[in-house]
């Protein structure tokens, strides 16, 4: 505020005193004198007491603070260290080894106090647990503000006891919380100071992960078989849920799984991690392995049957060990885990449904003595469709089941089967199929579903199928790889359907036999042989006993006629013969009247058959058979009743009319017949003979015998015109002459008549009578009443053809006019020559074999004779021309006969050779010729008298040879070499279709095939027989062709014959010659013969039974992948032929066609003609070059499956069709024969690429992009075939554990049989780079890894290998690099005071000289180390480099810093028995000490703009050059007991130090200056270095010590090293101001 001037207001700028300004005592405050002055003022307002204050609170503030600050700040800080929180939220562990691990924390600190604070922690954390250090990690600066901070630290861990860790780690992993004791120093910066040396000893209380709880199993799959043997493999996702803060990177974790005390098996899972606070699924893959105990069995089918079931079951996984690398186990979490039993519950989401189906196949049902309602249910073959969740094989051998039947949508009967029966597993393209029987089990229908069981039975009687329900549990036995296993209570439900009966009408019902067995007073018992058919799968069985009986009401003609019972009714599917019984009741209908007319007179009636609601007492079967209706066809009686008659002519039979006769009566029936009335008439042909009309008689004929009754008077017809009907009828029926008799009954009738004598001479009248008369068959029509056992009705009948006897009686009704009459001789007669064979035939004389027949010579016997013998002419147009005459001998005529010529050796006398000559060509060649016969002075004898003077005059027709053309060959035979050619054997048949033969003897034909002459056959022996078929053997030659047409002739011939056809040659007669020698009609007729021929087929000849490709080239570089250039230089083919003259083939040529299946072409291989060599009998080799195997349009995939069984399996079999031509040499000659077919099988051995695996050789880094590395390195396949594949550009994927690596790529890939070195390029760029990261550190240290060389999609560009290429996948395994990284020359130069000093870390400069294993350049980017000195960490080193290494070089790197830890730890437990060990270090000299070196080095392989990768390398016994530096650094304060100065000199250093004395001013000062030499860094060798004595000495060791005297220790014995190294320590932290550490 201002006044009005803008001086400032007093009264508002010193309101706030607390005096008064006006005061005399204060002139120096005026500015503050505003306020009036009392009268009496308080000693707190006079202005000395202020000055007082004021000056106390300087005086105190100047004590206070110090005090504050030294003392109490402190106190304060350790108070608050004391009483702060930590806690973290995420704890995750990475990289486990058994001594060390990763640890990356999100925490927060609390209670921290007021101040905003700097924590540090400059010694590492020790962790304990349970008292027992575990071990320590360093923990970077945190701040901490308002009461609270945060805590974020990825530290290395160090475990201290392996042996504890792992106990802890199985606390850890079992209890809910867990506490750590954390210790260490602790330094806080606040309000501008730092406190340092703070003790932390803070208790941490950490959740567990408590065992686990609440595991899910989220997949379970028990996909397939394992190896032989070996059980089930098995695949769980497990999903872990981990309420601890902690998580860990497992690796490869290894567990054994367990229900109800049986171990189930192993599984593993690689690259698992358990993550803190959440969940985490790990992917176990394992086996289940086999069960060999009866416990173990039964828990297994207890878990699958729960499983099934939707049940939950409590599994357990017990640790079995952790492998983080998946090789090398880590102990401490291998001991978590085996203490860890995980409880685990498997269930299947719901219940599974893996029985799908059923089919109940054939069924039946039998109400043997059951309840109506509780049949016996059975059936053979139930089919269930079965499926299983899982994959491994399965083998049901026995089920079990209980089902409930679903009808109506309602529960209607339960089927409960309790015996376990055989059961048969089968498979197909259609799923898992169950066959077993349904024993016989009550079909137990539910007491609600009566009703429903009625309709169910009804609709399955008369329709085609009926569906319903089935469901229920079943239980199994079942093979599986792990054992017998129980699975129980299986739960299954399924429509399925009964195919009905049809009302049985699918099939008529068939009465096969009809038996009559009774007769009551009201009908006919009839016993019934049915065949009825049942077309559906259901059986059904009424059984025994009182409700077996089925009855159906029988109808005919609309009206009912009987009943027909069933005592047992037992249908089965199919075709049923069944015995059933009826009762006819004909009497009363007409349908009965005439359905029993029709039975007795054998006429088939329809009859229909009806079910009704009383059909059967079997409630539910009367329902369904009440809508039967049914039709069949009754049989007539097919038995007789009239089986013969007798005849009996009385003497009284002329003048009455009245004969008597007998009737024999057959009774049918079971019962007695007896015939009560007989109202007849018989007839013949048409005419009544007779009649008998009997009102009463009794004729008894007991059942299914025959009985004769007693006479019965006949009423004959004597006319005349009846009786000569009668005998002329008779003697046709006999095949008697009727003329005789009927000439007698004109000479009856006319006795005036004159007829020749010779009509009757020898005829015999009464014999012919009695002769006419056997066989006499009549028709009886009769009216008849009978009486069947009790049952009496009366039949009309017709009876044809019953046999009728007569006696000697029957002569009494011929004429007495007595005696034959003359008989007319009719002489009609004919002649015919059936064969006429010339034997012997000879120039002028010979015999002849005459066979033929003189017909139509009259009705009697008759005796013909030739005296002046036969001429014979040849009938030539028209002109007869004499060839001969023939002695004819006698020859006997029988009646209606004639004369039967069979004349052997009949003289013939040639009456002209040239007529001969003619003659017998012409026949030879026509079909037929005529002769003519002629003959005079003939006697023939008949009824006894000679008739001389008979001529005869001929004309016979005979056949003629028609060219011989039938010449037949049936087989034929090379069997071998004749001088000339091949011998040949025919078997022929020469069919003569002339009546004429001949003996020929020796006969020559001349073969001519395609115009040529290839050889001729003979015969010996020649008979040629008339009108027959004449068996000929002949042999000859095929004789050797020397013209290129004869050569081709021959071979297509072979074509021929060999491939099923049948050659047609050109028969040529050569000569003929008989027994006598020649004849010339005979031999100028032969030579004009020509015949056509055709070979018979030998069938369709296999002649190449066998191809084996031995080698074979497949080029798959051409421009068209399906047209590929092979090529082999050993094909070997078996050979037959079916002849045996040796053949040996020279040449071959093929195009074949490869099949696969056999009949499906896939590609086509055309072969020119090449030479072959015939090794031996029918085996052959040849080979060829460079001709294209082309495959056809519609084949590609399946030979790209060919290709790829060849590439990655053991062989492949295939087909090989086509044809093939052949040069075989022969005795014939140098034979091709074309066309040879090919059909065989063959096969190519693969080359197994998959299981031969691959070895990798030779591998060099030869450079590096960004994107990839380089690596070269030669692949070794074995081919174990005879196939060389050329594929040119081929690239594979490399995998490792999982992981994709990169691609290699070989650029012409040439696989040879045997072992193939292909040169390939690995571009090696894995997209994980932890797993580039681990695969290059593993590969540095010389580890062995496996890895998987895989095929792609892409690894070729031609189509026709993708397929082939992309299957293989190969086993190989590389080994790493052993070289070592660090050489000698490396270089450390530590600086004594910086190591002394324990308030700030010690850096130590470093160069390593480092060595490139590589072929390309190197460059270290960064370089991340820890470095051990015996056990004791020395320092990290954490810097870049940018360092190019020559490729096989050393170079010397920059110098880097290597920082040891601060405080006096380091000291005493480190540096103390360091120096000791090396205690000329403090004299000065360089020493060679072994460090063990652990680093991540980042480097980029192919120089800087190459392909970058971290390494991880760690190496034992790294020879570093350590010498110390001695120079005091500015920032170092070392003790002043002495001032000196002390100067050392050397090859590489010059130091100066001077020490300020104790008594100097507070601002002491302290000045070192060092020069060093710049470090070569091309050597391959640690520098030399050289040093000198002191120039001054001021103690013992002064000549050799880089020290003042009064500062060195006075001797190199360790005890006094480290004593000195504590009094330098302590001198160095009080120089410092800080407390003495070994105080």
């Amino acid at each position: 505020m201002t006044n009005e001037n803008n001086a400032p207001s007093k009264e508002v700028e010193h309101q706030d005193l607390p005096y008064d300004e006006e005061e005399e005592d204060y002139h120096e405050f005026e500015e503050y004198d505003e306020v009036t002055k009392p009268q009496t003022r308080p000693f707190y307002k006079r202005r000395k007491y202020w000055i007082f204050c004021a000056i106390m609170t300087v005086i105190t503030i100047a004590i206070a603070v110090p005090i504050a600050l030294f003392v109490i700040l402190p106190k304060v800080a350790q108070v608050i260290l004391n009483n702060s929180e930590m806690s973290f939220k995420s704890i995750q562990i990475t990289n486990p080894t058994n001594t060390s691990l990763q640890m990356s924390m999100d925490g927060s600190l609390s209670n921290t106090g007021p101040f905003s604070a700097t924590i540090k922690f400059p010694e590492p954390i020790d962790v304990y647990y349970n008292d027992v250090l575990l071990g320590s990690m360093n923990l970077p600066d945190t701040k901490a503000s308002g009461g609270k901070g945060s805590l974020v630290a990825d530290a290395a861990f160090g475990i201290n006891d392996a042996t504890a860790f792992g106990s802890f780690s199985a606390d850890m992993m079992n209890n809910a919380k867990f506490t750590w004791v954390l210790k260490s120093k602790v330094t806080i910066v606040a309000l501008g100071r730092t406190v340092s040396n703070l003790n932390l000893n803070k208790n941490l209380d950490v959740l567990g992960m408590g065992g686990f709880p609440d595991v899910k199993i989220l997949k379970f799959d028990l996909p397939s078989d394992a190896a032989s043997g070996q059980g089930i493999n098995l695949v769980i996702d497990t999903e872990m849920n981990n309420p601890s803060p902690i998580g860990v990177t497992l690796g490869t974790i290894v567990l054994d799984i367990g229900f109800n005390g049986t171990q189930l098996g192993q599984v593993r899972a690689t690259g698992a991690s358990l993550f803190g606070a959440s969940a985490s699924v790990l992917n176990l893959t394992g086996t289940m392995y086999p069960q060999n105990t009866t416990e173990g069995l039964t828990t297994v089918g207890n878990l699958f049957s729960a499983y099934i079931a939707g049940l939950s079951s409590e599994t357990t996984a017990r640790g079995v060990s952790v492998l983080p690398d998946g090789v090398n186990e880590v102990s401490w979490l291998s001991a978590g885990l085996q203490s860890m039993i995980l409880k685990v519950p498997l269930q299947a989401p719901s219940a599974l449904n893996i029985i799908q189906s059923i089919s109940l196949g054939a069924m039946g049902m039998n109400w043997t003595g059951t309840d109506s309602y509780a049949p016996l249910a059975n059936s053979p073959a139930v089919v269930a469709g079965f499926q299983m969740p899982f994959g491994f094989s399965l083998n049901v051998t026995q089920v079990q089941n209980n089902m409930t039947v679903v009808y109506n949508n309602k529960s209607m009967a339960v089927i409960d089967v309790a015996e376990w029966g055989s059961a048969l597993t089968t498979k197909d393209t259609n799923g898992t199929f169950i066959t077993f029987a349904l024993p016989a089990s009550p079909f137990a229908v539910n007491a609600d579903s009566y009703a429903d069981f009625d309709d169910f039975v009804n609709k399955l009687t008369i329709g085609t199928s009926e569906s319903f329900g089935v469901q229920g549990y079943a239980s199994t036995v079942a093979q599986t790889p792990i054992g017998e296993v129980r699975i129980l209570n299986i739960p299954f439900k399924s429509d399925v359907a009964l195919s009905g009966l049809q009302g049985l009408k699918t099939e008529p019902t068939v009465i096969n036999s009809l038996t009559v067995i009774g007769g009551l007073t009201e009908g006919l018992q009839i016993a019934l042989n049915l065949t009825m058919v049942n077309p559906s799968l259901l059986s059904i069985d009424t059984g025994v006993g009182n409700n077996s009986v089925v009855t159906f009401a029988m109808q005919y003609e609309g009206d009912n006629v009987g009943t027909v019972i069933f005592p047992s009714l037992d249908l089965a599917p199919g075709v049923n013969s069944i015995t059933a019984g009826a009762l006819f009741t004909p009497t009363g209908t007409k349908g009965g009247q005439d359905l029993l007319q029709n039975y007795m007179s054998n006429i088939a009636s329809t009859v229909s058959i009806f079910g009704s609601a009383s059909s059967s007492a079997i409630a539910p079967l009367a329902a369904g058979l009440k809508d039967i209706q049914l039709q069949s066809n009754m049989p007539g009686n097919p038995a007789k009743l009239l089986l013969g008659t007798a005849l009996t002519i009385l003497d009284s039979t002329g003048s009455t009319g009245i004969a008597m006769a007998s009737v024999t009566v057959n009774n049918p029936f079971v019962p007695a017949l007896t015939i009560s009335s007989i109202k007849s008439t018989v007839d013949y042909n048409g005419r009544t003979l007779g009649t008998i009309d009997i009102p009463s008689v009794t004729i008894t004929v007991p059942g299914n015998t025959q009985k004769a009754s007693q006479p019965l008077p006949l009423s004959m017809d004597l006319s005349i015109d009846s009786l000569i009907s009668l005998m002329v009828d008779q003697a046709k029926a006999n095949n008697l002459n009727a003329e005789p008799i009927i000439a007698l009954g004109q000479m009856a009738k006319d006795p005036s008549i004159k007829i020749a004598s010779s009509v009757f001479t020898g005829f015999n009248l009464p014999t012919f009578v009695t002769a006419a008369m056997v066989g006499l068959k009549v028709n009886v029509s009769m009216t008849v009443d009978v009486l069947v056992g009790e049952y009496a009705t009366s039949l009309t009948l017709v009876q044809n053809d019953v046999p009728t006897a007569t006696d000697s009686t029957i002569l009494k009704l011929l004429p007495i006019v007595g005696t034959p009459i003359a008989q007319a001789i009719v002489d009609l007669a004919t002649l015919t020559f059936s064969s006429v064979m010339i034997n012997n035939p000879a120039e002028t004389d010979f015999t002849t074999n005459i066979n033929g027949l003189i017909a139509n010579t009259g009705p009697f016997d008759s005796e013909i004779t030739f005296p002046n013998g036969s001429g014979v002419s040849w009938i030539n147009g028209g002109t007869n021309s004499s060839i001969g005459l023939i002695a004819m001998p006698t020859i006997q005529s029988k009646a209606d006969v004639g004369a039967q010529l069979a004349l052997t050796n009949v003289p013939f006398h040639v009456t002209s050779a040239a007529n001969m000559g003619g003659f017998v060509g012409y026949s030879l060649k026509a079909e037929s010729f005529e002769w003519l016969v002629t003959a005079e002075n003939m006697t023939v004898i008949a009824m006894g008298a000679p008739i001389p003077n008979i001529h005869m005059t001929k004309t016979v027709t005979l056949k003629g040879f028609n060219g011989l053309q039938g010449l037949t060959i049936q087989k034929y035979d090379l069997p071998s070499d004749d001088a000339n050619g091949i011998h040949l054997v025919l078997s022929a048949t020469l069919p003569n279709p002339s009546n004429i033969g001949m003996d020929m003897g020796t006969v020559v034909f001349s073969n001519i095939f395609e115009g040529q002459d290839i050889g001729t056959v003979q015969t010996v022996g020649l008979q040629l027989l008339p009108a027959a078929i004449t068996p000929i053997s002949m042999e000859g030659t095929l004789v050797k062709q020397t013209s290129d047409a004869g050569l081709a002739a021959l071979g297509d011939m072979f074509r021929m014959a060999l491939s099923g056809g049948t050659p047609n040659l050109i028969v040529k007669g050569q000569s003929v010659t008989p027994a006598s020698g020649p004849v010339s009609w005979l031999s100028s007729a032969f030579t004009s013969l020509s015949l056509n021929v055709t070979l018979p087929s030998i069938g369709k000849q296999q002649i190449i039974t066998g191809i084996t490709l031995k080698t074979m080239t497949l080029d798959f570089t051409g421009s068209n992948p399906y047209s590929i250039m092979t090529s082999s230089d050993d094909i070997e083919a078996t050979f037959h032929i079916p002849f045996a003259f040796p053949l040996s083939i020279t040449q071959v040529s093929e195009d074949i066609n490869i099949q696969m299946p056999q009949g499906n072409n896939v590609a086509n291989l055309k072969l020119p003609i090449a030479p072959a060599q015939t090794l031996s009998a029918g085996l052959l080799k040849t080979a060829y070059q460079n001709e294209s195997l082309n495959v056809y349009d519609g084949a590609h995939d399946i030979f790209n499956a060919f290709s790829k069984v060849l590439t990655t399996g053991a062989g492949v079999q295939f087909y090989l069709n086509g044809t093939a031509d052949t040069v075989a040499s022969t005795a014939a000659g140098l034979v091709t024969i074309p066309g040879v077919a090919v059909s065989v099988s063959s096969t190519l051995v693969g080359m197994n690429l998959n299981a031969g695996g691959a070895q990798i050789a030779n591998i060099t880094i030869n450079g590096g992009t960004p994107e990839a590395l380089e690596i070269h390195q030669n692949v070794i396949l074995q081919n174990p075939s005879g196939l060389t594949v050329k594929a040119g550009k081929v690239s594979f994927a490399i995998g490792y554990a999982g992981y994709a690596m990169g691609q290699a790529t070989v650029e012409n890939m040439v696989l040879a049989p045997g072992a193939n070195t292909l040169p390939a390029v690995f571009q090696f760029a894995p997209a994980v780079a932890a797993v580039r990261d681990g695969f290059l550190s593993g590969y540095l240290a010389g580890a062995q890894f496996s890895l998987n060389i895989a095929g792609t999609s892409t690894s070729t560009s031609v189509d026709s290998l993708k397929e082939a290429l992309a299957a293989v996948s190969m086993a190989s395994t590389i080994t790493g690099i052993t070289d070592k990284l660090i050489g000698t020359g490396s270089a450390a130069q530590p600086n004594l005071w910086t190591m002394l000093q324990i308030l700030e870390s010690r850096p130590t400069p470093v160069q390593v000289m480092i060595y490139n294993p590589f072929d390309t350049p190197l460059y270290i980017k960064s370089m991340q180390a820890s470095t051990t000195w015996n056990g004791k960490a020395f320092g990290i080193v954490n810097q870049d480099v940018g360092l190019t290494v020559p490729p096989k070089s050393s170079v010397l790197s920059p110098s880097v810093i290597m920082t040891s830890p601060s405080g006096a730890g380091f000291l005493l437990e480190t540096l103390t028995p360091f120096l000791a060990t090396y205690p000329t270090l403090l004299l000065g000299a360089t020493v060679e000490v072994p460090f063990t070196i652990t680093s991540t080095i980042t480097a980029v392989v192919g120089g800087s703009g190459g392909y970058t990768g971290n390494v991880a390398y760690t190496q034992a016994d790294a020879m570093f050059g350590v010498k110390i530096d001695a120079s005091i650094p500015s920032n170092v304060k070392v003790p002043s007991t002495i001032s000196t100065t002390t100067t050392v000199a050397s090859a590489s250093a010059t130091t100066t130090a001077t020490l300020v004395s104790a008594s100097s001013t507070a601002a002491s000062a302290t000045t070192a200056s060092t020069t060093t030499t710049a470090a070569t860094t091309t050597t391959t060798a640690a520098p030399t270095t050289t040093t000198t004595a002191p120039t001054t000495t001021t103690s013992l060791l002064a000549k050799r010590q880089l020290l003042d005297s009064s500062l060195a220790p006075t001797s190199t014995d360790p005890a006094v090293i480290e004593a000195w190294i504590k009094t330098m320590a302590n001198a160095m932290a009080l120089e410092a101001g800080v407390a003495a550490p070994f105080a």
